[in-house]
């Protein structure tokens, strides 16, 4: 049903947001023509112009526009036009309050010491001014007009997917504004102060280079070169060059930084981009990088009044720059890839894998979505363009996991937030097989998670509940139940999200509701339970060759008599070994293979840490990082015990979840279980532990219990040196520092 009247359907008077540039969505009366379009003007409390008016399109009775907004309450009053004759309007106060004690998303723009200052332009974009589009000035606006773009496109995009309108700050600095075309007019007449145009705007910083032209455009540092052999050293120049910069960019600053690099260039001879490469990464611990180069940046707005028209411009770039990654059919089209693959890498620097939506290339043809009622002709896809409405399908978008891990980030932060301690934050959600106490062991699957689940799919169903407005920290299924729902001889998948962002998959809960979780004790009443987390490997391929190994807090020594553990030895790397427990006689344990490629097995791991166990004290709980989703060993482990002592190394920095193993409140650990790879350092794909009863505890199992074969190592006792388990004495590698992709 068309409406009746002009209407906002994404904000509400007197909201108060904390972002420069909002975008406004609305419907009104369409008289299904192309004459017609809506203007904005915005005013502050005082009735005084805030921001030159604009004019937006309108298609199908919708509307999309970016309003520049000025700190304090402002006054936008939007009205439609056909044939420039003023139909409806409508006025929205909105106040904007700049977060400034919020960490800003920095840009930086690095120039080759002896750069030619120009970027890449079609001879047709130069128009009659050879330099609007192709100088360094026309770079600082684009790219400022760009992160603009990105801020208010965020912002909407988590508003919509229920976590409140937040973004990124910029990094802002009184100074001379270039996001309307009549502060450039201002500029050249020499009127900035009068005309308004000196205002708070986003700081594009320039890092001169310690590099030249040649050695930036260097075709064997040129990502997109198939046989370039250094890909990844345009981000240590960048790096580099912040490094010489300092301020805001000294490592202990911890900034996040999207960086442009101006001198990349097509060069029609070789039919390459020099000078670029789309590369991200994010380091807690020193600069944070999302950097791509300026070969497209000629497609960019310099200004708001260009955002439409950029983003529906058919013509062909031409064959004087790039086509990059074949996809540049059209101007909107290089637009589109330019601003969307950028912004991916940005994305990387706040920590975001590659997941459906914007990191995963869902910008490429759906970009303009996000700001326009209605998309151009797709030369690439030989498509027309279409109606964009709220049902319209848009991958130009974040993925909700990445939108709910941004919600724990500084920058991201709204003042209402509560701080969310680290174990929350990087807690991922669990499912595992529960049983009741009755004798049938009537099989129950167990989701939990503490920070929060905010989604469960089974079959890629999505549940009605938990949802992001009401998150659950567990939920229990009854296998009856899941019978009663779902075929039994189909596989049934299970993804969880939790509300922090982290994720996990079961690809078929039949079989981890059917895996023997119990272990009964021979001659006795008593059953040991089993609890575990394992690895991303394992979820996509369970054939996956491994060792499987357990092992009790108490053993039998060579003397026949059992001995206590006295302390484990945790041995992490860049990813988590494995394990030596030590016992009282002197003998040891492996979390891993006893014997590897015919001689004793050896771990790495110089972030290793032995923890003694004391009589007195029992093991509380193992948190374990699984690792992410293109992990193959798990990266780290941490024990704690009752008497709050604590040991070990996650590898937080390297992302992934962390799962915490800990007893129910009548249960005991009595010893662990888990397999470990056959492949490269055999480091952990799988770990648990293996719980008692309180009131039996580990003094209390019955001699028999250590004389079962499943509670004990004996991994590659029985292997030759020609076995498929070798393993070096040397450390486990080290992490890759940054992401690499083609833009």
């Amino acid at each position: 049903m068309a409406p009746i009247s002009l209407c906002s359907t994404n904000i509400s008077d007197g909201e108060t947001v904390h972002q420069r540039c909002l975008l406004v969505t609305g419907s009104c009366p369409s008289s299904r023509t192309r004459d017609e379009l809506i203007s904005v003007t915005t005013t502050g409390v005082n009735g005084i112009e805030a921001f030159p008016e604009q004019t937006w399109p309108v298609a199908s009775g919708l509307f999309k526009a970016l309003v520049m907004l000025s700190p304090g309450q402002n006054a936008i009053k939007i009205t439609h036009l056909h044939n420039n004759i003023e139909h409806w309007s409508l006025n929205i106060n909105v106040t904007y309050i700049p977060l400034l004690q919020y960490p800003p998303l920095h840009l930086a723009i690095m120039v080759a010491k002896d750069s030619p200052l120009l970027i890449d332009c079609p001879p047709h974009k130069h128009g009659a001014f050879s330099s609007a589009h192709s100088d360094l000035d026309a770079a600082i606006a684009k790219f400022r007009m760009t992160a603009y773009m990105w801020q208010a496109m965020t912002a909407q995009d988590l508003h919509s997917k229920g976590l409140g309108r937040r973004t990124f700050r910029l990094d802002e600095e009184w100074a001379a504004d270039t996001v309307s075309r009549e502060f450039l007019n201002a500029w050249h007449d020499e009127s900035l102060e009068k005309e308004g145009a000196m205002r708070a705007t986003a700081k594009i910083h320039i890092i001169r280079s310690s590099r030249t032209t040649k050695e930036i455009r260097d075709a064997n540092i040129a990502q997109q070169n198939h046989s370039a052999s250094r890909k990844n050293d345009l981000f240590d120049y960048f790096l580099e060059a912040m490094k010489e910069a300092g301020g805001p960019f000294t490592s202990s600053a911890h900034p996040i930084v999207a960086g442009l690099i101006l001198d990349s260039h097509y060069s029609i001879t070789q039919n390459l981009i020099l000078g670029h490469a789309a590369l991200g990464c994010h380091n807690p611990n020193g600069v944070s990088l999302g950097m791509f180069g300026s070969h497209l940046t000629y497609s960019w707005p310099r200004f708001v009044e260009e955002v439409a028209s950029c983003l529906t411009d058919v013509k062909a770039p031409g064959d004087k720059v790039g086509n990059d990654n074949g996809e540049c059919a059209t101007m909107w089209e290089a637009c589109t890839i330019g601003q969307g693959a950028h912004l991916h890498e940005v994305g990387h620097a706040f920590g975001c894998p590659h997941r459906p939506g914007i990191m995963e290339r869902g910008y490429a043809q759906d970009w303009p979505k996000n700001f326009l009622p209605e998309t151009a002709f797709c030369g690439h896809r030989q498509t027309e363009g279409v109606i964009v409405s709220e049902s319209t399908p848009n991958n130009a978008r974040w993925n909700l996991s990445d939108a709910l891990n941004f919600r724990h980030l500084p920058h991201f932060r709204l003042p209402s937030d509560r701080i969310v301690t680290p174990h929350l934050r990087n807690a991922g959600p669990m499912a595992a097989a529960e049983y009741t106490d009755d004798e049938e062991l009537e099989a129950v699957l167990h989701i939990s998670c503490p920070a929060g689940i905010a989604r469960v799919s089974f079959n890629d169903v999505v549940e009605q509940k938990p949802s992001i407005a009401e998150p659950l920290t567990e939920l229990r299924y009854p296998q009856e139940a899941l019978e009663a729902r779902f075929d039994r001889m189909e596989p049934l998948s299970l993804s969880l999200l939790g509300f922090n962002g982290k994720e996990q998959s079961i690809q078929d809960v039949w079989k981890l509701l059917t895996v023997k979780t119990f272990i009964r004790i021979p001659g006795s009443n008593i059953r040991l339970f089993k609890r575990s987390v394992y690895g991303d490997i394992l979820e996509k391929d369970p054939n996956h060759g491994v060792y499987e190994w357990a092992q009790l807090l108490k053993e039998k020594g060579q003397d026949g008599s059992l001995h206590r553990a006295t302390s484990i030895d945790l041995r992490v790397g860049c990813v988590w070994d494995g394990g030596v427990v030590k016992y009282a006689d002197g003998h040891v344990s492996h979390w891993g293979p006893m014997r590897s490629g015919g001689r004793t097995h050896h771990f790495g791991g110089h972030a290793s840490a032995e923890i003694d166990l004391p009589p007195n004290a029992s093991i509380k709980r193992v948190e374990v990082n699984r690792g992410g989703e293109f992990s193959h060993e798990m990266d780290g482990v941490r024990m704690t015990l009752s008497n709050r002592t604590s040991r070990g190394e996650l590898n937080r920095n390297s992302g992934g979840n962390i799962i915490k193993l800990e007893p129910a409140s009548h249960e005991v650990i009595v010893g662990f279980h888990g397999k470990s790879s056959r492949d490269g350092f055999s480091g952990v794909v799988e770990f648990g532990i293996i719980t008692a009863p309180k009131e039996v505890g580990l003094d209390g199992l019955p001699p028999q219990t250590f004389d079962l074969p499943e509670l004990r190592n004996t991994c590659g006792l029985d292997e030759s040196g020609n076995n498929d388990g070798n393993h070096s004495d040397e450390d486990d590698g080290s992490n890759v520092g940054s992401d690499e992709e083609e833009g």
